[in-house]
């Protein structure tokens, strides 16, 4: 075991006041799909990773009803506490004057349908294009004067119609095209209410211990930028390697580590990143993706990029439990703070959170032994108990429907100092963002026939106002103990359909809630 490693939260070194949470960018709002799809899946595990930011992307050409979809699902982002920022797929390609106000104003008019008749009030930024693309990827890195044009025509129609949405520029990827920001902050800053770019790790294997520092110092430089002028930076779109290679007349878009024995080490790189925009000063940032395209996407093209698949039985990735683990202890408002360690392989990082009496620290250990620390948080004398959990790529904790790990245990704080032992090459997180408040017991929970054999289960709605999802099992007798052995099913809604069930002979279920905490409450019992 190496020696002991002193862990500081300085909370005399605001590194970001305003951090709006650790997200997504989310594409299923383009996708159609399954109620039960929607419901034990995409649905449930949104809001059991509870992202507080996300960037979306919408398309021109699905019209009214493509806009109308689109609604439905920011407002469901709202009611989960989910600020957005907003890009257009596919901008049109209009002259300066005239015909660019008549678009703007399209757009503006768009955004005041989703804004004020939708009511999602969450949308707070607004980006005309996709990484600076007109008629080819990144083609106005080139032309950013037109790019301006653009932005210039946008804010004049927004301001007439009084929208509270704020023009990002330049949504520039890789950090090589990153002088389009500085670009944009000496020439339009005027009509730029935050700023932002995009990344993928291309230059660092997942277990390179350079990335965290290289990494740090790019996000330090654009959001230094960004505060020279009283803005703030985003980190819109970030990942790790890309395989951007052709198969089979297909051309991929997937992370080059997924399907590999190096996928575990993508969770660890992910967290790093993370790490490195919280004490880089960023305002909030989004990985690509929360689940994957569908194959049916387009004939040419497989976009493989999701915390968890699309297709098949939707199977998690490894990196789904350990930036799950940010996204849902790490949300926004909060005021991120500079973490010291000792050690240079051990990297910090700490929130407190605005809306609740309570923090997050997360430390990845780059070293390959354990490390005992010793941490502190400056300036206060506190008593508490933090929940830990742990992501260990040498032991990935899947699920088969996706639920995230429980604590690996609580660890006291005493007058202001907590002792623990890092695991050699892990991410572990200690939070009080949580309580020991259980859910209401399930009730009304009835068992019948679901068609083709199958049965289908259906219960009242838990009244528990922090209820998050639900979970179904199935055993022998009344007296199974409900277990990942025994779960059938997780879901938002209050029906599930046990498409396993075949009638060989009697069984039990057990249905119970499942509150935002984790905790599970009394399952009602069917036969």
């Amino acid at each position: 075991m190496a020696r002991l490693c002193e862990v500081t939260v300085d909370t005399a070194d605001v590194v970001q006041r305003r951090f709006g949470g650790v997200g997504f960018h989310v594409s299923h709002h383009l996708h159609a799909t399954t109620q039960e799809h929607f419901d034990e899946v995409l649905a449930k595990r949104w809001r059991e990773l509870a992202p507080s930011f996300a960037r979306l992307g919408y398309r021109l050409s699905d019209g009214e009803e493509g806009l109308a979809t689109l609604g439905d699902h920011l407002v469901r982002l709202r009611d989960t506490g989910t600020e957005v920022y907003l890009v257009t797929w596919d901008p049109e390609d209009v002259e300066p004057g005239p015909p660019m106000q008549d678009y703007a104003r399209r757009i503006a008019d768009q955004l005041h349908y989703l804004v004020r008749e939708r009511g999602a009030a969450n949308v707070r930024y607004y980006c005309m294009t996709n990484e600076l693309t007109l008629h080819r990827w990144a083609d106005m890195v080139d032309d950013m004067p037109r790019f301006r044009a653009y932005h210039r025509a946008l804010f004049d129609a927004m301001r007439e119609r009084g929208l509270p949405v704020g023009l990002l520029a330049s949504d520039a990827s890789p950090i090589e095209n990153w002088q389009t920001i500085g670009w944009a902050a000496e020439q339009m800053d005027d009509v730029t209410a935050v700023y932002g770019g995009h990344h993928y790790f291309n230059e660092h294997d997942p277990a390179d211990p350079a990335f965290y520092p290289w990494f740090l110092e790019k996000l330090r430089r654009g959001a230094g930028l960004a505060r020279a002028r009283g803005k703030d930076f985003i980190l819109g779109e970030f990942g790790c390697r890309q395989d951007l290679g052709t198969r089979d007349g297909r051309r991929m878009d997937v992370c080059t580590h997924f399907g590999t024995p190096r996928e575990p080490l993508v969770g660890m790189q992910l967290a790093e990143a993370v790490l490195a925009a919280l004490n880089g000063g960023v305002r909030a940032l989004a990985n690509w993706t929360f689940t994957d395209y569908p194959d049916s996407y387009r004939p040419d093209y497989v976009n493989r990029w999701g915390a968890f698949r699309w297709e098949g039985d939707h199977a998690t990735r490894a990196h789904y439990y350990a930036y799950g683990l940010l996204t849902r202890f790490f949300r926004g408002p909060a005021t991120a703070f500079a973490v010291h360690t000792a050690e240079p392989l051990v990297r910090g990082a700490a929130v407190r959170h605005h809306d609740a009496p309570s923090g997050s620290v997360a430390l990845v250990n780059r070293c390959a032994e354990d490390v005992p620390i010793s941490l502190a948080i400056s300036g206060e004398r506190l008593d508490a108990r933090f929940r830990k959990y742990v992501y260990d790529p040498a032991d990935v904790p899947q699920h088969p429907f996706g639920d995230l790990q429980q604590p690996s245990g609580v660890v006291p704080m005493s007058d202001g100092r907590l002792a623990d032992v890092l695991g050699a090459g892990t991410l572990a997180v200690y939070t009080t963002a949580c309580s020991e408040d259980r859910p209401a017991p399930v009730e009304g929970l009835e068992v019948k026939e679901g068609g083709e054999g199958r049965r289908l289960l259906q219960w009242q709605a838990c009244p528990s106002a922090d209820l998050c999802y639900y979970r179904a099992y199935r055993g022998p007798t009344l007296d199974f103990v409900p277990g990942v052995a025994t779960q059938i099913g997780s879901t938002t809604a209050t029906r599930l359909l046990d498409r396993g069930w075949r009638s060989a002979g009697p069984c039990c279920y057990k249905v119970l809630a499942v509150n935002r905490s984790g905790n599970a409450g009394a399952p009602a019992v069917a036969t």
